[in-house]
């Protein structure tokens, strides 16, 4: 089963690797914000009541809806050596 960003802990980078379930506009939505495959992801803070979660995306700080984080499927991203 593939992983979510939902899923993943605090400050562990992941790049986004699909979807699951989004509309047509949800995507368009994400893309535009550079919530794309291939994308940096680094999720670094739960904001109160757990939703939004701040993530980092790329360059670019944003508070993403927790029922997105489960439609975000990630991998981890390689280390460098």
């Amino acid at each position: 089963m593939p992983m979510t960003l939902a899923e993943v802990e605090l400050e562990v980078p992941v790049r986004v690797s699909g979807f699951l379930s989004l509309s047509e506009a949800e995507r368009c939505r994400l893309s535009a914000l550079g919530v794309r495959e291939g994308a940096a992801v680094t999720k670094l803070l739960k904001l109160p009541l757990r939703d939004p979660v701040e993530c980092l995306v790329g360059p670019q700080l944003l508070a993403i809806e927790s029922r997105l984080l489960h439609r975000i499927v990630v991998e981890p991203q390689p280390v460098r050596p």
